[in-house]
């Protein structure tokens, strides 16, 4: 993607943090401008996996987020300042997501976050960004510890977090008689991926004849052993919460060990092109049949306006259509509308303030509600569930939707929500 505002792609942790600039002199009025704004120009960042064991997929949704930026800055911008998206390169590690930040912070002059990935990464430095009023725009994780407007007054989450998606998978479950009879399993990244889907399944009353779990980093360990243990206890539902790297490693284990149970996966580790990259022609065999929740319309369906005109940026800009890209270029529209909203006079303030109290009106490809207020930052609010056909494309099961909060109490219960159509164009 060759622009004047294309993204600088930084090694994280390569270039130490610049000093913090000189104070004004005694006497001097202060300047009222936030950093990171001009009259021209929007200063962003964000950290991301564009390398190491989890950029299998999460790499391609920074540079769809620029592709969509890059395509509003050449129809005039918002409110006629040119967006500059800073991505760095973090490798889903804390402590190079730790300098990076610190960097965009420093040398960069970011205005906003957006987009920042990873639960274990953006824990390390949530904190910092919100005691310096920055403001931590649609994190790309789904841990529902984000959602504390009281603690992180900063932070917004866009995806429905881990908790809503396990109380929605066991909505989905518990309705339907054969897959509520089977013998159901778990396997889980450990942290606060897990956790958060534990305290989802627990809350929605739904137990596991058995778990077992990995660790964060060993994404693509071939999980013989776990992949044994759930055999020997005849699961024959197993429900995985893993990244798409991981998936891979345990559907081609499973097929080995001749281990075949009805899966159900999490939405942001069974897509088709980054799982095809590792088990190759075999891809739509081993995904035929399996169930995994959604929240926003079907990559595959064309005629839908948001997804026709989104898979248009994607091809100009040499970029795969898949769930990261698609997913990618919707978030970086609904920041886009964010922006505009704050007004001309753009500061870190009024930005939260568009947030809290216009994000209902904010347009999406998403078909569940979102949800942001000055007393919670839940984004969206739950999924409709579906299950791959042998031509490796997720189909809805429900016409309808299932939605939770992220609370540790209660289910998730079925809902209905009409979409708006986009803006002219796609631009905000």
């Amino acid at each position: 993607m060759k622009s004047a505002h294309t993204a600088r792609f930084v090694a994280a942790g390569v270039v130490a943090a610049l000093a913090v600039a000189t104070a004004a002199p005694a006497g001097a009025a202060a300047p009222t401008v936030d950093p990171g704004v001009s009259k021209s120009e929007i200063v962003i960042g964000t950290t991301t996996p564009l390398t190491g064991p989890a950029s299998p997929g999460y790499k391609f949704v920074a540079p769809a987020a620029q592709a969509y930026f890059d395509y509003v800055n050449a129809n005039g911008g918002i409110n006629g300042r040119k967006i500059k998206y800073v991505v760095a390169d973090d490798a889903y590690n804390p402590a190079l997501t730790k300098k990076a930040t610190s960097q965009l912070i420093l040398r960069d002059k970011i205005f906003a976050m957006f987009g920042a990935l990873g639960t274990p990464s953006h824990s390390a430095v949530v904190t910092d960004l919100n005691r310096r009023g920055i403001p931590d725009v649609f994190v790309n994780t789904g841990f529902s510890g984000f959602d504390n407007a009281k603690r992180y007054p900063t932070t917004f989450p866009y995806f429905p977090s881990y908790t809503v998606e396990a109380k929605s998978m066991a909505f989905y479950i518990q309705g339907d008689a054969a897959l509520n009879a089977k013998t159901k399993c778990l396997f889980y990244q450990d942290g606060e991926f897990g956790d958060n889907a534990m305290a989802g399944f627990a809350a929605a009353g739904l137990s596991f004849a058995t778990n077992t779990s990995y660790s964060s980093g060993q994404q693509v360990a071939p999980f013989t052993s776990q992949v044994t243990k759930l055999k020997a206890a005849g699961c024959d539902l197993v429900v995985f919460f893993g990244v798409t790297s991981a998936t891979a490693q345990l559907l081609g284990t499973a097929a080995k060990l001749g281990f075949r149970p009805t899966w159900m996966i999490t939405s942001v580790g069974s897509d088709p092109s980054v799982l095809g990259a590792s088990l190759g022609a075999s891809t739509n065999a081993l995904l035929n049949g399996i169930y995994s929740p959604s929240f926003i319309v079907p990559i595959q369906d064309e005629g839908n306006a948001y997804v026709s005109q989104m898979k248009v940026i994607a091809t100009k800009n040499n970029l795969p259509w898949n769930f990261y890209t698609y997913y990618g270029i919707n978030t970086a529209y609904v920041f886009a509308q964010a922006l505009k909203a704050a007004g001309p006079d753009l500061t870190r303030a009024s930005l939260i303030n568009a947030l809290q109290t216009k994000a209902s009106t904010f347009r999406s490809a998403a078909v569940v509600p979102m949800v942001i207020n000055s007393k919670s930052h839940q984004g969206l609010t739950g999924y409709w569930m579906g299950q791959y056909n042998a031509s490796g494309q997720l189909e809805r099961k429900t016409s309808y939707i299932i939605t939770a909060t992220s609370a540790t109490t209660g289910g998730a219960k079925q809902s209905s929500y009409s979409a708006p159509a986009p803006t002219p164009k796609l631009l905000p």
